[in-house]
């Protein structure tokens, strides 16, 4: 077992809350959620109040008047639409709303065109811009990408196409020359979340179309009465959960409304399939649900396959139809999981017991060099994201895993720490080193590049600089934030169970974690490579079950464990329609 290197800190401490707590938070009966609410910002009950009536308004955002006026006058022109979507969960759901909307308000020619990950790469590529002008479309309507698609709306705009660029991305200097770009982080946008997945400015573009064509006196024309978008939200709150984006205000009322009529079944068939086939019950549907279920599902047909198959299931119209792109979906997700094993297995291997601390004052020793930056000639490039993530998280170390195109060059995803803003790591790499990098984007903990395959040595040296110069100023201690330790008496099935009706856990509004020291009564090893644990405090008789997932490799036994140090979550473990209290370990230190 490979035991990291890291401190475990608290998150500001305000311990029995209750004597001067605000008056606000005081409705709240438990006081182990005010604590947990105070320390996510929460001063007053009323900022838990997810109804639609405090979504903020579409007013901030820039280009809104034109993004409108182009996709309502496309609707009413009766205009051939053709939607740009891309290969993750948050493209795929981003095109299913739009061409659910856009149907619903009577457009009657949407087509949706998406990027494969393995032909096309990302986004509205001049490729993907050629293959879309074969339908011969008046508008392009991109979503959850374009932002940095120059060459491909120029192809579009060459041949008179209209193209309507959604986006959440951030800008890069240059900016496409579209007909207009409606994204909160462009400049000059003073829309107030920043922080709005592909889906939610899609969703937002919607709004501000639905009341367009109100006014115009479109629906009365064309019989049709308009539809009420809050029952698309599902769509909205599922691409939001599985594109990790912060969970603002805002994002949580979109997630909570989404899930509250997926919970009253009031969704597209194709998610109450995949929550079915997932063996989650859609009636407690929660955002780690939708995170750790439904959205693997979908991302692994972008991964291995083409993401038409997800978004075929979420355009579904019968329970039948639904279920058999499910199972599709289903069959591909454990397809993705072999490979990945393997994949993680060879990663494993170069990775060894590599640790932040090898990098405090190291000079550039080449078998750290060959760690940090993987890559292997089997590789499965739609994978390279999932095995870099799960690299990061085994070393503390922002790790980049390449594989191989057809081109010969090399593709990557880099995943990093907290702290290290990886985008801008690639982008000061690319200023020093010119042509090192042919193209490259993401955002502060993601990225993908490409890069010549003859390059990699010297890539892989400026990467390890980098990374080397960031941990020699910030320190060799991965830091793990929880929520501090709990009295013996508040672990309990009431305060997991508490816990686990808050549906909206997520980036920036974290699933609470605990820190606390234990004797361990018993390990054993269940399902190949988990670690069942039954624990105890000092001076109590009180039993916990506990858990701890990918613990040991396949055929090791448990470790001889008397006390440990964990970072734990509370869960409601259900079994033959008994509830009981269970730990989930996220990290262990024996002691």
């Amino acid at each position: 077992m490979n035991y990291r290197n890291r401190k475990i800190v608290s998150r500001p401490e305000v311990r029995d809350i209750g004597k001067d707590c605000p008056p606000g938070l005081m409705p709240i009966q438990s006081e182990l959620m005010r604590r947990l609410f105070w320390y996510r910002g929460i001063r007053d009950k009323q900022e838990l109040d997810y109804s639609l009536t405090n979504l903020l308004s579409p007013e901030g955002l820039h280009n809104r008047q034109a993004a409108t006026e182009i996709l309502s006058r496309a609707i009413i022109e009766d205009s051939r639409i053709v939607i740009v979507g891309d290969y993750d969960v948050d493209g795929a759901t981003a095109t299913t709303l739009g061409i659910r909307v856009l149907n619903a308000f009577g457009a009657r020619d949407v087509r949706y065109i998406v990027p494969d990950r393995f032909k096309h790469g990302y986004g509205l590529s001049q490729e993907i811009a050629e293959e879309a002008l074969e339908q011969e479309p008046e508008l392009v309507v991109t979503v959850d990408n374009g932002i940095s698609s120059i060459e491909g709306v120029k192809t579009l705009k060459n041949q008179g196409v209209r193209v309507l660029i959604t986006d959440h991305h951030l800008p890069g200097e240059c900016l496409p020359e579209a007909d207009a770009i409606l994204n909160p982080n462009q400049k000059g946008c003073q829309f107030e979340s920043k922080n709005l997945a592909g889906v939610g400015v899609m969703f937002y573009l919607l709004i501000m179309v639905r009341r367009a064509l109100i006014e115009n006196g479109w629906f009365g024309a064309s019989g049709l009465k308009p539809p009420n978008l809050a029952n698309y939200l599902d769509l909205v709150a599922l691409g939001t959960v599985a594109d990790v984006v912060p969970l603002d205000r805002n994002n949580r009322i979109l997630v909570s409304q989404g899930l509250s009529r997926i919970r009253a079944g009031q969704c597209c068939r194709g998610i109450l399939a995949l929550l079915e086939i997932s063996r989650r019950k859609p009636e407690e549907a929660v955002s780690m649900d939708m995170a750790f279920a439904v959205a693997p599902r979908l991302n692994a047909a972008g991964r291995l396959d083409n993401i038409t198959i997800g978004i075929e299931c979420l355009l579904a119209d019968s329970d039948e139809q639904a279920r058999d792109y499910a199972i599709r979906l289903d069959q591909i997700n454990r397809k993705r999981k072999d490979i990945e094993k393997s994949m993680k297995e060879d990663a494993m291997k170069i990775m060894g017991d590599l640790s932040p601390a090898d990098f405090i004052g190291s000079n550039n020793d080449p078998e750290i060099m060959q760690r940090i930056c993987l890559y292997d000639a089997r590789f499965h490039q739609g994978l390279n994201g999932l095995i870099a993530s799960r690299m990061k998280d085994l070393t503390g170390l922002p790790v980049v895993v390449f594989s191989q195109l057809e081109d010969g060059s090399l593709t990557g995803s880099a995943r990093s720490i907290d702290g290290l803003h990886i985008r801008d790591l690639l982008d000061r790499m690319a200023c020093r080193n010119p042509g090192l990098i042919i193209r490259f984007g993401g955002h502060a903990m993601a990225a993908g590049l490409t890069i010549d395959r003859e390059r990699f040595d010297h890539f892989r040296a400026a990467y390890l600089e980098q990374v080397k110069a960031y941990m020699n100023e910030h320190g060799d201690v991965e830091t793990i934030e929880t929520d501090g330790m709990l009295h013996a008496d508040e672990i309990n099935l009431e305060n997991a169970q508490s816990i686990a009706d808050v549906t909206t856990w997520g980036k920036s509004f974290p699933m609470p974690t605990f820190f606390g020291k234990f004797y361990v009564r018993e390990a054993r090893v269940v399902g190949n490579n988990h670690l069942k644990l039954q624990l105890a405090v000092k001076n109590l008789k009180t039993r916990f079950d506990a858990i701890v997932f990918n613990a040991v490799r396949e055929g090791e036994k448990a470790p001889p464990l008397k006390h440990i140090e964990a970072v734990y979550r509370l869960e409601v473990n259900e079994y033959r329609d008994r509830r009981r209290l269970q730990l989930l370990i996220e990290d262990f230190t024996p002691v």
